[in-house]
């Protein structure tokens, strides 16, 4: 039977069960960031490495590829730094997918009008270095990757190699639920999805006040203090107590503006980078979509069969989701089901948008009554005072099968090397391991 979590930040983000019942290992990540390391795996099935050479063949054009190695840095504010360093527009620098900030991790992104010769010499700062770069006739897209290979040591474990081998078996039989995971909505600071909620519901006040006024228990004072004064409307004063980090962008940026233009908050948010502010709109949609696929495992439901109503989406040659989505019904439930356990197709829920469509199936109810508890509609999603925000809408799995090969117990630590498909989060399956009881700080 799944087993409810016990931590205060899985309830946060709407991960309210394990799919497991074994127990926890225990444990902590990121002892050091040589702890976490993600490399991207390309469709071809090469992996995008600091140590070895990639399979990436040049071609003649307008874009660069470079393989970049970054560590305790998001690949926003990596972009941000590329655009800043190179004098480009954010438009002409794209990648494959985002990387655990609190990771070494290896990736592709790609840079419109630039030569691999100008690159020599580019000075990233200490969190990041250029590896290789190649000449290419296209952007790098998220279409180019087909998932994320992990290497990860876990510290300070009290359990044994048996309860890793009870957690992989049962994933294997049940599937691993596809959360959204923590990065998704911040460890430290879990409010990306509340910030879009805002947004999305037209209430700019609010989402400025959660993003630059509201501490959070884990916090330097410093910084807390910073919060407070911004609450109060000396947004000067605050700015001024802020590091000139590019953690600290955002707020910097917000309140920037409202200095210069107080009580225009619409205005101020309009400041920050365009998929910034996505960002916020795609992770309430993600909370969403954590709360439906928690309640349906809670009702006992498989997450890795499709029932009465069910989408079903088929898979390609690579295992990745296609744009062809069946409803499972009646008489070919068994059909579906049969082809889901060949690896061929795989039961979705939906990310909420204008357009989505609700089926009369247990995972539309479920979908329905999440929306109804958060007093949203789909059509919020159009953002109407800031249309360019707007979303149509998707689906996403509701469980993978990972690829694990390797997990080597030594004494009261654990290494694991693993792969994801991409838009899958190391720390969904972490965290069936270690079952944490205080993720903020463990992870």
């Amino acid at each position: 039977m799944p087993k409810p979590t016990e931590a205060a930040l899985d309830l946060q983000v709407g991960m309210e069960y394990y799919i497991t019942d074994c127990g926890g290992v225990g444990g902590r990540l990121r002892s050091s960031p040589e702890d976490f390391v993600v490399e991207e795996v390309l469709l071809n099935g090469s992996v995008v490495s600091s140590k070895a050479a990639v399979d990436i063949k040049p071609k003649p054009g307008p874009y660069t590829w470079i393989i970049i190695e970054k560590r305790r840095i998001d690949t926003i504010s990596l972009v941000v730094t590329l655009s800043r360093r190179l004098g480009v527009k954010l438009s002409d620098i794209s990648y494959g997918g985002l990387k655990d900030t609190g990771a070494v991790a290896a990736q592709v992104i790609s840079i419109r009008g630039i030569t691999p010769a100008q690159l020599e010499g580019l000075d990233l700062g200490p969190r990041a270095r250029i590896i290789a770069s190649f000449s290419m006739d296209r952007p790098f897209t998220p279409g180019e990757i087909w998932g994320n290979q992990f290497t990860i040591i876990i510290r300070g474990i009290t359990g044994d190699e048996s309860l890793f081998n009870c957690v992989v078996e049962q994933i294997m039989e049940r599937g691993l639920p596809s959360y959204y995971g923590y990065q998704r909505f911040g460890l430290r600071r879990p409010n990306s999805h509340i910030i879009g909620k805002l947004i999305i519901m037209g209430d700019f006040e609010g989402a400025v006040e959660e993003l630059v006024a509201k501490p959070y228990p884990y916090e330097d004072d410093a910084i807390k203090k910073a919060r407070e004064l911004a609450g109060k409307g000396e947004y000067s004063k605050a700015l001024e107590l802020l590091p000139r980090s590019i953690r600290y962008l955002p707020e910097r940026l917000v309140l920037k503006q409202l200095s210069i233009d107080p009580g225009n908050y619409m205005n101020a948010l309009s400041k920050l980078p365009m998929n910034l502010l996505r960002l916020y709109i795609e992770a309430y949609q993600s909370y969403l979509f954590n709360k439906a696929l928690s309640t349906r495992i809670g009702k006992g439901i498989s997450i890795n069969r499709a029932v009465e109503g069910d989408l079903v989406v088929l898979l390609d040659e690579h295992g990745l989701p296609t744009g062809n989505v069946i409803k499972a019904y009646g008489s070919m439930i068994d059909k579906v089901n049969l082809i889901i356990s060949k690896g061929k197709a795989t039961v979705v829920g939906h990310l909420v948008g204008y357009r989505s469509k609700f089926n009369n199936g247990i995972q539309g109810e479920i979908e329905l009554s999440i929306l109804k508890a958060e007093g949203v509609e789909p059509s919020d999603f159009k953002v109407s005072s800031m249309p360019k925000l707007a979303t149509g809408g998707g689906v996403r799995w509701l469980s993978v099968k990972p690829i694990i090969h390797l997990i080597s117990v030594n004494g009261d630590n654990a290494k694991l090397v693993f792969r994801l498909p991409k838009g899958n989060y190391a720390t969904t399956l972490l965290r069936e391991f270690i079952k944490p009881n205080k993720p903020e700080l463990d992870f």
